[in-house]
Parts: structure tokens; sequence; C-alpha cells
């Protein structure tokens, strides 16, 4: 019998943090993908819906913000984390109203993430 392994997808347009973090999310046995822009997180949400996406707030073509409302909409179970480096008490409400079930600012690491994500669940 195989065991799930949970998907993680991280929408991070910064391409050495992206990584850093697809990294150390498979090397705590989650399948991780990343991709760098808002139009790239939601082909693979359609392809293959996560159980958890990590979407930082300020990408190159649309909002996090915007990613977190079409994340949910393909699929309202996914866990959402938003990351910003520029933290306002607005947009962690409006993320959180949006379906986000944590928002951390940067800098942050794999560990807050996943404990972000055991909040959300």
């Amino acid at each position: 019998m195989s065991k799930v392994v949970p998907t993680i997808l991280v929408v991070e347009d910064d391409a050495p943090f992206r990584q850093l973090l697809v990294s150390a999310f498979i090397e705590r046995g989650y399948e991780a993908d990343g991709v760098a822009d808002a139009a790239a997180a939601v082909r693979a949400a359609e392809r293959e819906s996560p159980e958890m996406a990590v979407v930082d707030l300020r990408l190159p073509d649309d909002s996090g913000l915007e990613v977190v409302r079409r994340l949910k909409e393909i699929d309202p179970s996914t866990v959402i984390v938003v990351l910003t480096g520029y933290g306002s008490i607005a947009t962690a409400l409006e993320s959180v109203r949006l379906g986000a079930a944590h928002y951390l600012t940067k800098p942050t690491d794999v560990d807050r993430i996943l404990a972000a994500f055991e909040h959300g669940l």
C-alpha cells in the first residue's frame, strides 16, 4: 500500500528562495513544485491541485492575493500560506478573507511555514 505524499506548490518570484523552499519541502517528505508567477501558479493548480500552497504577495504579473482567490476557486480545500516582505494588517486581513490559512512575513523558513500549515489544518 503506497503512502499518499502531500503536495505543496511554491509561488515565489525570487528563484533562489523558491528553489530553497522546494528542496527543503522535498527533504521533509513532501512533493513540491515551484513556479515564478501567478499565471504559472493557476496553470499548475488546474493540472493538479496541491494540498498546500505558499504564495508570495508580490509577483511580477499579478498580486498574490489574486493567486489565493484563484487557487481557492480551483480547490477550496487547498491550505494556503501567504508570504510577504511588506507586511501590513490590511493585506494580512485580506489574505485571510480570501481563504489563506496564515500570513507570514519574510524572512522566514520552512519550519515556520510548515507550522503555519498545521495551524491552517
